[in-house]
């Protein structure tokens, strides 16, 4: 009879075993009973299991293939597709109770193992106190392997980090307290010499049982301390950063050539390397940035060619490792996916270390080597740059490696950084020329490079801009100011004639911050009046070429040449005259009017017609400003036919009202300059454009009352009606409570609500006010009696002129 292994670690059972020899599971009782069934129960699972598959692998006539998402030919009608099969998900590691306490106790150890060591050694002697700590030291490294083997791994770990504790500690002990005259040995020399015992030791223990990873990490730890002590060594930066930079290959061989027997010591070994390669590189970073303009440093040169030496080994080394790991995987893109997929583990780390230590060093070198050189010689280099991306743009073919995209990415880096040199230098001419090269590159780029044609059509344009600027600024700001208009302007022109491509947004919109920056450079530093037509021109037609040619950007773009072509009217003008400025502002208003009622029903009607009224109220502001009453009349006249013949159309009535404003403006500007005096020479009229405006509008207004003629009777009737009690003439009078009791009767005859009370309103006003000096002067008893004789009349008749006062009430609503 086959022997039977223990369900718990596999050993081979003997017959009749009470519990297992080596785990000490017991195998009797129910609880064993029971486990036994459910082993049988799962081997038969099992077993079916594999029929089953072994069924549906092989083909058979008629049967259907299935795939995730799809249901069995042979499942009931109306049942539920399969859900794709899914990769069984790691474990959620935690920080668990047990780790917890363990961590504690590790704690609580390593500080009562120094306390014990530092009172101890008064007491029992020096060799007394190597013997105790060796003997603990050899305990916890003896216990961590024990419990290891007995399935124990958190409490081996925990013992791990408490060995390798006592061994750092014992390690320097023995030079501190002058153990075996080791006080005399340099501090350098002994850290360097007993790290890499420990590291030994360490790493010995780990191969012995690899399941204890505590003892290969710290091994690497141990081994990075004494490298750290040859790193400090000199007292020179310089050889500091190179000694740094060196540990990053020296781990990366013990990566490579270190046999797999030493596990996580292997593994991990490039870990180390990478973060020797971070301090490496900043240090040499910080070499090269203690840089004057002009001033070569030996020092910093060899940090840059240090930092040029990294960025080429390191894009060397990176290629290497994609290249064997494509010949692995099987292709460049399972090799991104799978770097993309564990970038933060493995050796993806450090090989991402590598990859952004290599793609940062490159630029920083380049920076202080530019900044120590002449400007002419940084902006030389920037011109090499450029033609050195030109020419890798040109030779090489597009291709999704992430090689050829880093070396070009790389290489444009490196040009911004030569720009920025220029820009410490403080040359103009070299930050243009660098800015002029750049251009020329990103054109090539986006000639060349399809897919980054719109980031690089968008450098491109602002390279140009930027370099335009720099080079005008050298004969002065004038001409700075409006070269960069024209440039703008020959964006925005670029831009529209390739409509719907990649380049079009980043040219439009860079050469719309181009127009707008010429603009307020020119205003805010207050250049000659020709400059700001200049630049002012450009934008509107800018803004016109825009609105023709985009519809989707016209109401934004009409807008834009409406305010600029305003701007450049009223410049032109002053470049004249005073007069001539308000007559461009005039002109410019009635062009307005006639372009929104050409663009009737269009979006960009509404804002022609808004800037139509406000160009008209200025230019009528200017005017009387500049004492031009008969002009500004004349114009206000013209917005009013203007106004008129654009609310022709029923859609377009209520354009009637800016008429009527006009009218009255211009009327009132002749009469107060004839110094008319009369109240009804300034209200008749707006009354008379008001009330034939609401009777032409009847239809559209519902032919409500206050609509159609409120608004005129209350300007024409209402002021003269009140005006009466300062008028001592008896005509005006007269003529308002005649004309207020015509209205009342027309209101009450038509069943016109609005005339109705507007009438009874001045007739009211006008007799109170014409009553009121008589009633002053009568005798008390007569009006208080009149008044008491009235409220006994009321009284002795209320609930009947109650009644009466409802029924005018609803009378008086009833009307339209």
């Amino acid at each position: 009879m086959a022997s039977i292994p223990c369900p718990s670690c596999g050993t081979e059972l003997p017959p009749s075993p009470q519990q297992c020899p080596r785990c000490g599971v017991r195998l009797t009782g129910p609880d064993a009973v029971r486990l036994w069934e459910v082993d049988q129960a799962l081997a038969r699972l099992s077993s079916e299991r594999r029929a089953l598959l072994a069924a549906l692998s092989a083909p058979a006539p008629g049967a259907t293939a299935t795939t995730p998402g799809v249901v069995f030919a042979g499942a009931p009608q109306g049942a539920e597709p399969l859900p794709p099969a899914e990769a069984p998900r790691p474990p959620h590691r935690s920080w668990t109770t047990q780790q917890t306490l363990l961590a504690v106790g590790v704690l609580l150890v390593l500080v009562a193992g120094s306390i014990a060591l530092a009172v101890a050694w008064f007491v029992i002697g020096r060799y007394g106190q190597v013997l105790v700590m060796a003997g603990l030291t050899a305990l916890a490294c003896q216990a961590s392997l024990v419990l290891s083997r007995r399935h124990l791994p958190s409490s081996a770990e925990a013992l791990a980090v408490v060995a390798g504790g006592l061994l750092l500690l014992d390690a320097s002990a023995a030079r501190r307290f002058g153990l075996a005259g080791l006080d005399g040995v340099d501090v350098h020399a002994y850290t360097a010499v007993s790290g890499l015992l420990v590291a030994l030791v360490l790493a010995a223990l780990h191969r012995r049982d690899r399941r204890v990873a505590a003892f290969g990490v710290l091994s690497l730890t141990a081994a990075s301390v004494a490298w750290g002590a040859v790193v400090t060594v000199p007292a020179q930066a310089l050889p500091t950063a190179v000694l740094a930079l060196l540990g990053a290959p020296l781990f990366a061989l013990l990566h490579l050539a270190l046999p797999p027997t030493l596990g996580v010591v292997r593994r991990a070994a490039t870990g180390p390397a990478a973060g020797w390669l971070v301090v490496g590189a900043a240090l040499a970073t910080a070499i090269a940035a203690d840089v004057e303009p002009g001033d070569l440093r030996t020092n910093a040169l060899l940090a840059d060619a240090l930092l040029l030496a990294v960025a080429a080994l390191g894009a060397l080394v990176v290629a290497r490792v994609v290249r064997e790991r494509s010949a692995g995987l099987g292709s460049r893109a399972a090799v991104r996916a799978d770097w993309a997929q564990r970038w933060l583990t493995g050796d993806w780390r450090a090989v991402g270390v590598l990859a952004a230590v290599a793609s940062g060093t490159a630029p920083v070198a380049v920076l202080s080597l530019s900044v120590q050189l002449a400007p002419v010689a940084a902006a030389a280099l920037g011109v090499l740059l450029a033609a050195v991306v030109v020419a890798v743009v040109a030779v090489r073919p597009l291709r999704s490696r992430v090689g050829q995209l880093w070396l070009e990415a790389e290489v444009t880096a490196v040009l911004v950084a030569a720009f920025l040199a220029t820009v410490v230098h403080a040359s103009q001419p070299a930050q243009a020329c660098v800015l002029a090269a750049a251009a020329v590159a990103a054109t090539a780029v986006a000639v060349v490079r399809h897919p980054w044609r719109a980031l690089a059509s968008g450098v491109a344009a602002a390279c140009a801009v930027g370099a335009t600027w720099l080079t005008a600024d050298l004969v002065d700001e004038a001409t700075a100011v409006v070269a960069v208009a024209a440039v703008g302007l020959g964006l925005v022109a670029a831009a529209l004639v390739r409509p719907r491509r990649a380049e079009e947004v980043p040219l439009g919109t860079v050469g719309a911050i181009a127009l707008v920056a010429a603009l307020a450079d020119a205003v805010t530093q207050g250049l000659d009046r020709p400059v700001v037509v200049a630049v002012l021109a450009c934008a509107t037609v800018a803004g016109v070429g825009t609105a023709v040619l985009r519809p989707t950007l016209r109401p934004a773009a009409t807008a834009v040449a409406v305010v600029t072509g305003t701007g450049l009217a009223r410049e032109v003008g002053l470049l004249v005259s005073s007069y001539a400025e308000w007559a461009s502002l005039a002109l410019t208003a009635l062009v307005l009017a006639g372009l929104t009622a050409w663009r009737r029903l269009r979006p960009e009607e509404p804002v022609l017609g808004g800037f139509a009224i406000v160009v008209g109220v200025l230019a009528l502001a200017l005017g009387l400003d500049r004492d031009l009453p008969h002009s500004t009349a004349a114009a206000a006249f013209l917005y009013a036919l203007a106004a008129l013949g654009t609310s022709v159309p029923a859609s377009r009535r209520p354009v009637v009202l800016v008429g009527v404003a006009a009218a009255t403006t211009a009327s009132w500007v002749e009469l107060l300059h004839a110094d008319v005096t009369t109240l009804e020479a300034y209200t008749l009229p707006p009354a008379l454009l008001l009330l034939a405006a609401g009777l032409w509008s009847a239809q559209l207004l519902g032919r409500r009352s206050w609509l159609v003629a409120g608004p005129g009777l209350a300007v024409g009737l209402l002021p003269s009606a009140l005006f009466t009690a300062v008028d001592d003439g008896l005509l005006r009078p007269l003529l308002a409570v005649t004309v207020a009791v015509v209205v009342l009767v027309v209101g009450a005859w038509r069943r016109w609500q609005a005339l109705v009370v507007l009438g009874a309103a001045a007739a009211v006003v006008v007799g109170i006010t014409q009553l009121g000096p008589y009633a002053v002067h009568l005798p008390r008893f007569l009006t208080l009696g009149t008044l008491g004789v009235a409220l006994l009349a009321i009284g002795a008749r209320y609930e009947q002129r109650r009644a009466n006062a409802r029924h005018a009430i609803s009378w008086l609503a009833s009307l339209s």
